[in-house]
């Protein structure tokens, strides 16, 4: 048995039919799939990154990468240690099942298939209900937030109540008052490079010519740490897509397979969370 933190253990929570907290309470579909089997949630973990990585290559291609500019976008991407998350999220957690499925249905709308892409967005958003706006973001396109409805939905019709692990008074504390226990998470910590420059790695590159798209979403990727007390892989599952897009565009080619080694080498090295 892994040593799990307490989000993995209100997915376990989940998976045993018991109420959770919110916004848990949003995210009913791994819980149901792989309920407290260990097994099924390793599973849906591995396959998550070949589904990550071609999605990644596919999403790319549509948003204009050559076939090539669009594979080092996928190692780039999934090199980042925010999408590795932390070992207490491994394997009962959602982030990266959820940016491997966004991925995809950002790639259907990157190539004109909006109404597939709406569809994956649709899962995607029973898996994490922030999802469609970061489908939005990484596709440019507005029509993926039609996706949000069923997330309005599934908040309407199930419960949401204090279970064991944030019935926990620290972690009450957090449920009862995110923005208050967020800034005081990070005080002192605002500009600390360890925290927010390290963990992206090559993709920083993409802050030399920053686009439209890359701004709003990394402005929308750190309005989470608001209410939030993770870090690193709340910005890289939510912004990670674009900053390596963008980061191959001013990457010269000849220097793409130094910024994945690079980018590898801090693979285990930053906070994970």
């Amino acid at each position: 048995m892994p040593r799990l933190g307490p989000d993995a253990r209100r997915y376990l929570i989940a998976g045993s039919g018991e109420l959770v907290a919110r916004p848990f309470h949003l995210r009913p579909l791994l819980p149901w799939l792989c309920r407290t089997d260990l097994r099924r949630w390793w599973f849906v973990w591995f396959a998550s990154w070949p589904l990550a990585a071609s999605g990644a290559v596919c999403w790319a291609w549509g948003m204009g990468a050559t076939p090539t500019q669009s594979v080092v976008v996928a190692a780039l991407l999934l090199a980042l240690p925010g999408v590795l998350g932390p070992s207490v999220a491994r394997p009962v957690g959602v982030d990266l099942p959820c940016l491997a499925v966004s991925l995809w249905a950002a790639a259907a709308f990157a190539h004109d298939l909006p109404i597939l892409g709406v569809v994956i967005a649709v899962l995607a958003v029973t898996i994490r209900e922030q999802a469609p706006i970061w489908i939005a973001l990484w596709a440019w396109t507005p029509w993926a937030l039609l996706a949000l409805i069923p997330s309005v939905i599934i908040a309407l019709v199930r419960t949401s109540d204090l279970d064991p692990v944030t019935a926990m008074p620290a972690l009450k504390r957090v449920h009862d008052h995110p923005i208050a226990s967020a800034l005081e998470h990070r005080a002192g910590r605002w500009r600390d490079a360890w925290l927010f420059v390290v963990p992206w790695g090559a993709t920083l590159a993409a802050l030399i010519a920053p686009t439209p798209q890359v701004l709003a979403t990394l402005v929308l990727a750190h309005g989470q740490l608001l209410v939030a007390t993770d870090t690193v892989r709340l910005l890289a599952n939510a912004a990670g897509p674009v900053m390596a897009l963008a980061a191959t565009d001013v990457i010269p080619s000849a220097w793409w397979l130094p910024a994945i080694v690079a980018t590898v080498f801090f693979w285990r090295q930053p906070e994970l969370v």
